[in-house]
């Protein structure tokens, strides 16, 4: 889904984050009253105003929201001065009731209009609790020595365990601005638990994390390009047209690339991925779809045309519990067109077709889902992730010379040209 950003909260949204849909507007106290005669609180109206006028289904998912809201107000009314934390909490029982993983608030001043930072760390789901589903390069999560699979028992002092998180609390709650800090505790079993301090600081963008991440693996005589898709911005996707497009070029003064032009398939990791703007680009590509040969370069060397006629290679999709929002609707869109198998864990379930946030009068901010995903064939995957083609747990290189166990995994995979693969006809 595409950011649209307008002035007031959260301006300076990062693309390789959630990619939500920012409309930042003041809401107008207005809505109906709890009981004949009793108006309800400011913020809880604005709340009901926006949801009921605004949330992607009418219905409400089913849910009693008038009675979800009028239990909110009494909560409201049964102390006189609730502390800032009761009033969240009784706002997030409220969102909560309509299940869905991109409806939540955020406190005053969580997040930064001007800069933002992140602790370079994604997490997702495993087992009965929480992993480290990602360590973004350069990061402080990588500083501190984190690694997939290592396991988060809280975040800020909330455990994290057997309840599902929404995806403020998958997401949001790694970023701040920079210089903030984000409090960790972790485990590596058999090692005890560790508290950490992690230091959050801005992220390279997303198409340098590509190109630093792009390299070459070599398996049984055969080469496979490998690079990790941190983000969905378009600058992101690009990087990844630009280095399969024209090979030979790519290559070219970049220390380890020397054999991209003699790889044979292709590993895209979209682990831990969560998603931002539209999925349209690489599958579109992947696919061989875009016009080729426009002219040609001249030079010393000779004549080439340009761009290079992009032969399609095998290409399978790396995917974790991590991957959330646009990513999984990349996922669904290897699945649709028979790209390539996707290999891993299930994602998060949290593929909303476009969030969007307002301001709300105490300066806190509703995230509500606008628009929703469902597949050709009608099915939603909100609570429940897509499927890999072949599950693997994600989890660190069993042995020396080993790729971690997704990539391993996705390297078997790999489909050759004009086999039938996971999910339809490559």
């Amino acid at each position: 889904m595409r950011i649209r950003r307008r002035s007031g909260v959260v301006s300076g949204l990062r693309s390789l984050g959630s990619g939500l849909a920012v409309a930042a507007v003041l809401a107008v106290p207005t809505g109906p009253a709890s009981e004949p005669g009793r108006a309800l609180p400011p913020v809880l109206t604005e709340i009901d105003r926006i949801v009921r006028t605004r949330f992607f289904d009418p219905k409400l998912k089913g849910v009693d929201w008038s009675g979800a809201v009028a239990t909110a107000a009494e909560a409201l009314a049964a102390s006189p001065s609730p502390s800032p934390g009761e009033r969240d909490a009784i706002y997030d029982r409220l969102l909560a009731t309509l299940g869905d993983s991109h409806t939540f608030r955020l406190s005053a001043g969580r997040l930064s209009e001007t800069s933002w930072g992140s602790a370079g760390l994604r997490i997702g789901r495993d087992g009965d609790g929480y992993a480290v589903k990602g360590v973004v390069p350069g990061g402080a999560a990588a500083d501190a020595g984190l690694r997939t699979g290592d396991r988060i028992l809280a975040v800020e002092g909330r455990p994290y365990g057997a309840d599902a998180v929404n995806f403020r609390d998958l997401f949001f709650v790694l970023e701040g601005s920079p210089g903030s800090t984000l409090k960790l505790t972790t485990s590596r079993p058999p090692q005890p638990p560790r508290n950490l301090v992690l230091l959050r600081k801005a992220e390279p963008p997303g198409d340098a994390l590509v190109w630093k991440s792009a390299r070459v693996i070599r398996r049984d005589g055969k080469k496979y390009g490998y690079a990790h898709l941190w983000g969905m911005s378009a600058e992101t996707a690009l990087a990844v047209v630009d280095m399969l497009s024209d090979r030979s070029q790519a290559a070219m003064g970049r220390p380890g690339l020397e054999e991209w032009p003699d790889i044979e398939g292709f590993i895209l990791d979209a682990r831990g991925n969560t998603g931002g703007y539209d999925p349209n680009i690489l599958p579109t590509f992947l696919r061989g779809r875009w016009n080729a040969a426009d002219y040609y370069i001249v030079s010393r060397d000779g004549r080439r045309l340009t761009p290079p006629e992009y032969k399609p290679l095998p290409v399978a999709l790396l995917v974790n519990s991590g991957t959330a929002s646009n990513a999984e609707a990349l996922a669904l869109k290897f699945r649709a067109h028979a790209i390539g198998p996707i290999v891993g864990e299930t994602t998060a379930g949290m593929a909303s077709g476009g969030a969007a946030a307002e301001q709300l009068s105490d300066g806190s901010t509703l995230w509500f889902s606008e628009r929703a995903i469902e597949s050709l064939d009608g099915k939603t995957y909100e609570g429940r992730g897509v499927a890999p083609d072949v599950p693997v747990a994600d989890r660190p290189p069993e042995a020396d010379g080993q790729e971690d166990a997704i990539v391993e995994a996705g390297i078997k995979a790999l489909p050759a040209a004009g086999r039938t693969v996971p999910g339809g006809t490559h």
